[in-house]
């Protein structure tokens, strides 16, 4: 499907001011089913181009980008950024489309350690209240925080490998790109699974402490001793 996509938009996109064309959404992310439309992002100079391409077996959703907006998304924090982790370039006829959409997945090491140091700190709050609901017999609280968790969690790993958080239902896709994780990716997703579904404090714990080592190996010790022995005495409660 992808390569009858490419070939058509490429056969159809002769216009001067079309700088390059983007496949985007769930058929770019491989999650797509026969409802998805086909996402396009068409980046253009000076005037706004229209793109106009032949019926079809699926439906396009064209959307238009100017260079200079497409640039500045490299600057700021934007929702539109997170698109851009599976984007696949369909056409190109710049010099520097590759190296943007690259600029505006990646995180800087200064911005990295920042994002790393707020999610981490994150993650072991919610950690530890969802293990403390669950102690108290709060199922819901247990629940919503162990969830909470999980998406602090994944936020943290994302900017460890110095990329920006996907979308939440492109995790499990996008988890084979981060070279650091605490486990192999299937036990990793697998695991989050579980503890969104049913805050199991054993496995709540498995999962903090493969990420503690891992974190920890990172020179984050400094986030783990700012709660003492909070987080030491919750896990005991359990272990023993």
């Amino acid at each position: 499907m992808i390569d009858q996509i490419k070939q058509v938009v490429y056969e159809n996109c002769s216009q001067p001011n079309v700088l390059g064309v983007l496949l985007m959404g769930s058929v770019s992310a491989d999650a797509h089913d026969q409802l998805s439309d086909v996402d396009l992002l068409v980046v253009y100079q000076q005037s706004e181009p229209v793109l106009r391409l032949p019926n079809a077996a699926w439906k396009w959703d064209v959307s238009y980008i100017s260079e200079e907006e497409i640039k500045g998304l490299q600057k700021c924090s934007d929702w539109r950024a997170n698109a851009f982790l599976t984007a696949q370039i369909i056409v190109d006829h710049t010099t520097w489309l590759p190296s943007v959409i690259h600029e505006i997945c990646t995180l800087s090491d200064q911005e990295s350690e920042r994002q790393v140091t707020r999610w981490l700190d994150a993650y072991l709050n919610a950690f530890y209240r969802s293990m403390k609901a669950v102690r108290r017999n709060n199922e819901l609280g247990s629940l919503l925080q162990a969830s909470s968790s999980i998406m602090c969690l994944i936020h943290c790993l994302f900017s460890m490998n110095k990329l920006i958080p996907p979308y939440l239902d492109r995790v499990d896709i996008l988890l084979d790109r981060l070279e650091h994780l605490p486990m192999q990716k299937t036990a990793l997703s697998e695991r989050f699974a579980a503890i969104s579904k049913t805050a199991n404090p054993k496995d709540q714990i498995i999962l903090f402490r493969a990420t503690e080592k891992l974190l920890r190996s990172f020179g984050f010790n400094q986030v783990y001793e700012a709660w003492g022995d909070q987080l030491e005495n919750e896990v005991n409660y359990w272990d023993g």
